[in-house]
């Protein structure tokens, strides 16, 4: 038995992702890292605050982090 393969149509595709300008450099003093244009901060992965992300599940009370 075959398989039916199903596709969607063209023009469906999700918006690209947002860039930033080229040849931007870490805004922290000293450092000469070159950020991608899909950084949206003005640090490097280095310089930035560490951020934990919730994809899933409850948010943390900021009274028990």
């Amino acid at each position: 038995m075959r398989g039916v393969t199903k596709g969607t149509r063209p023009g469906h595709l999700p918006a690209p992702s947002r860039t930033e300008e080229e040849g931007r450099v870490c805004a922290f003093e000293g450092c000469h890292t070159k950020l991608s244009v899909y950084n949206e901060g003005d640090f490097c992965w280095q310089h930035s605050d560490v951020s934990f992300p919730n994809y899933r599940g409850k948010r943390l009370r900021h009274d028990r982090a």
